[in-house]
């Protein structure tokens, strides 16, 4: 059995001979392949959207499909022409490869180029996406979905070259369409895309961008002026802006299993908060998109505190993010949650550390290990002793316990023996918490009576503060298990 295309024979600008004609999408998919050595690699994001196209089944059209044919032979070999392949077919006579057994027939008024059937003997210059997205599907009802196609002709001396060229030329030559350009014409034109339209086939960002963009007025958000492409300079880019975050957003819902975006009142009003967040002047020359995402997405993200949303910007402030050119906002949000994780599972134990407090150490170290014995817990709760950490290099006791308490979710501050330090580091972590603007639940104060007196031990500025005042070691490790469970969402508060 064979596979055999109908064409038309043309020579092209250039010069090389071309075979032109139509034929299913699955035909040509089955005879093709997509050469690694200068194909793009296949994204699964195109192919999925490609997918979805196919599915939706309205405005399909695909241009042409662009393959190569080299014309091999075995010279010397039984089955060998006695001139050159091209040569033959450009003068309209047969030829019939030696070594797989392609063969090009000169009709009347066409010409046949066919396979044998199972082989892939045609390499896909351009039109990859369209048919591995085809081939992905693996359903007949598309069998019959017909599409053009050119089959260049090539020497096997020169084949690959050409391919590569050929395939350069395509893909850098043209100006391509701007995703705003393309949006334009169907966001801006609601005769033609009515709401339900433009929501049923294009997708609910896309009617949400059309509503917010009749809302966005830039002497209201000047903040954002640059990202939307709205400054004197740049290129107008509100519409693929919009339409790129909502789609960023909705695929971390997606992730995190948080349900459909809000409604377009709500969305306007996260925008107007990201506006706000941007009056900071080194975000207002950010014109990465997906940076307004990342914003976007903390502002809508149900549950999200203003302590949450203040800590991704100040790590974005801090991390010098906004002066990317690019950003991916899937990437960025992924990068923050495992810093904000770890910092959560780190606990930083503030206390003298002296023969004479040890067993306050042992208190506070047993009952860490029995929550993370007693839970089958993702969080890790390790101490930290500054004078048995490592770093493999020298440094300053000072600045690295002021290092690991900003990298720390919790503090546990042993006021016991009245070490001075440890009111520093206390007074240290109530700063980070003013500047994040973060009330100050992420320290525990704690005292042993069997060690000293807290009237002596307990300066006047934390007298204020609650404090875990215990008798002995044992109930201090009975109280420091039971106070970080609640920090944990291990056990209820009530009461505490």
């Amino acid at each position: 059995m064979r596979i055999t295309f109908e064409g038309k024979y043309e020579l092209s600008l250039g010069g090389f001979p071309c075979i032109r004609g139509y034929a299913t999408l699955r035909e040509i998919a089955s005879v093709s392949v997509a050469d690694p050595a200068y194909q793009r690699e296949l994204t699964p994001e195109h192919v999925d959207e490609i997918k979805r196209y196919f599915e939706a089944g309205e405005y399909l059209f695909f241009p042409e499909i662009i393959l190569s044919a080299t014309l091999n032979v075995a010279y010397g070999e039984a089955g060998a022409p006695a001139d050159d392949p091209l040569q033959l077919v450009m003068r309209g006579q047969k030829f019939r490869s030696n070594t797989n057994d392609l063969r090009i027939i000169p009709r009347t008024s066409r010409y046949d180029i066919s396979v044998p059937d199972g082989e892939r003997l045609f390499k896909r210059i351009d039109g990859n996406h369209r048919l591995s997205a085809l081939e992905a599907l693996n359903d007949e009802k598309y069998d019959r979905f017909v599409a053009p196609f050119c089959i260049i002709l090539f020497s096997q001396a020169d084949a690959a070259r050409n391919e590569k060229a050929l395939f350069h030329n395509i893909n850098s030559k043209a100006r391509k369409l701007t995703s705003e350009e393309s949006l334009r014409g169907i966001i801006d034109d609601s005769d033609g895309f009515p709401d339900e339209v433009l929501n049923g086939q294009f997708g609910t960002e896309y009617l949400q961008c059309r509503q917010l963009g009749a809302r966005l007025n830039f002497d209201y958000l000047p903040h954002l002026r640059t990202v939307f492409g709205k400054v004197v300079g740049a290129e107008e880019c509100y519409r693929s802006t919009l339409i790129q975050s909502l789609q960023d957003v909705q695929g971390q819902f997606v992730r995190l299993e948080l349900g459909n975006l809000p409604d377009t009142d709500a969305l306007f009003n996260a925008i107007r908060a990201v506006n706000d967040i941007y009056a900071d002047e080194r975000l207002q020359h950010s014109r990465a998109q997906g940076l307004f995402a990342a914003f976007l997405f903390w502002q809508l993200k149900p549950g999200a505190s203003a302590g949450q949303i203040t800590q991704f910007t100040n790590w974005v402030l801090r991390t010098h993010q906004y002066e990317l050119g690019s950003i991916n906002a899937a990437d960025l949000i992924k990068i923050f949650e495992k810093i904000a994780e770890s910092r959560k599972r780190q606990i930083f134990i503030s206390m003298w550390f002296a023969e004479k407090t040890k067993q306050n150490f042992d208190a506070i170290k047993a009952a860490i290990d029995d929550l993370n014995k007693g839970h089958q817990l993702d969080i890790k709760l390790r101490e930290i002793r500054v004078d048995r950490f490592d770093t493999g290099y020298s440094y300053k006791i000072t600045q690295e316990i002021l290092d690991l308490i900003e990298n720390s979710g919790l503090m546990i501050a042993d006021l016991s023996g009245g070490n001075k330090n440890v009111h520093h580091e206390i007074g240290y972590l109530m700063g980070l918490n003013r500047g994040r603007g973060l009330p100050d639940e992420n320290f525990l104060l704690v005292h042993n009576e069997a060690i000293g007196s807290p009237d002596t031990d307990i300066g006047f500025n934390l007298a204020g503060d609650k404090q875990l005042r215990v008798k002995d070691s044992n109930a201090l490790r009975e109280e420091v298990k039971r106070q970080i469970a609640i920090f944990y969402g291990l056990a209820d508060g009530e009461g505490s």
